[in-house]
């Protein structure tokens, strides 16, 4: 296994980094069957190759709320049963998990639904 060390003082560490790193290990990983995860680490990577661009460009403000509200749509989509073939859930459920994963980078708070 490849482990990714910079030689960054951690103050140096940004949130392109960690998604990077994100990127890197979805790719890379050979502990889960890439086969049995090949939906899901889709929609991880869409998600993170979206974030890493709008990382780049976006205030935290801007960043979060743009999440949150595709996270609220994404849940109501879930919730009405729009997506039905199996492939599609997955690969929706990757794509809400890396974001759920890097909001909660930005603020712990936002594992939690807080819409209920």
């Amino acid at each position: 296994m490849v482990i990714i060390i910079n030689d960054k003082t951690l103050n140096q560490f940004t949130m392109v980094d960690v998604i990077e790193r994100k990127i890197h290990f979805t790719n890379k990983n050979t502990m889960l069957d890439k086969i049995d995860f090949k939906d899901n680490d889709e929609g991880e990577l869409l998600a993170y190759n979206e974030m890493l661009a709008d990382v780049k460009e976006m205030k935290e403000i801007e960043f979060v709320s743009k999440y949150l509200n595709i996270i609220t749509k994404l849940k109501v989509q879930f919730e009405d049963e729009k997506f039905t073939d199996k492939k599609e859930i997955e690969k929706m459920s990757g794509y809400n998990n890396a974001i759920v994963t890097i909001l909660k980078c930005i603020n712990p708070i936002h594992e939690y639904d807080l819409g209920d």
